[in-house]
């Protein structure tokens, strides 16, 4: 949903990415660069089954850019997802993503990431009025 509540070219529902372990690189494999950010991968790189986090990351970003109608394949290094102990994942934006997304008066979504036994799966979803 846009900020004034209207639907835009992408869903209004959450939107849930799973990647299973047959689609998950090393985690050496260079297309991680192209897919995160150095922050997401040096965070991931340093936890244990790495893969699982790596894919995490990247099933989010691929859930956000169909949830907010983005026209072609997701631009990466436009979003960012952070995480500090204890918190729950958050979404940073930036660039043209960023510039698009005020132009379309969207929302920054929300995201979770979930992985268990080599498989990653995230959601993304649009906050609720008044949700920080």
């Amino acid at each position: 949903m846009t900020h004034d509540g209207t639907a835009h070219h992408g869903t209004t529902g959450p939107v849930v990415r799973v990647s299973p372990p047959q689609h998950c690189p090393e985690r050496h494999d260079p297309r991680w660069c192209d897919w995160l950010t150095g922050t997401e991968r040096a965070y991931a790189l340093s936890l244990a089954r790495a893969e699982e986090h790596l894919s995490a990351r990247k099933a989010a970003k691929e859930a956000v850019a169909h949830l907010l109608g983005w026209p072609g394949p997701p631009p990466w290094q436009d979003m960012e997802i952070r995480r500090r102990p204890n918190e729950a994942p958050v979404l940073r934006v930036h660039g043209e993503l960023a510039r698009w997304m005020g132009e379309h008066g969207l929302a920054t979504p929300r995201v979770s990431l979930t992985h268990a036994r080599g498989y990653a799966a995230a959601l993304a979803w649009f906050p609720a009025d008044g949700e920080r």
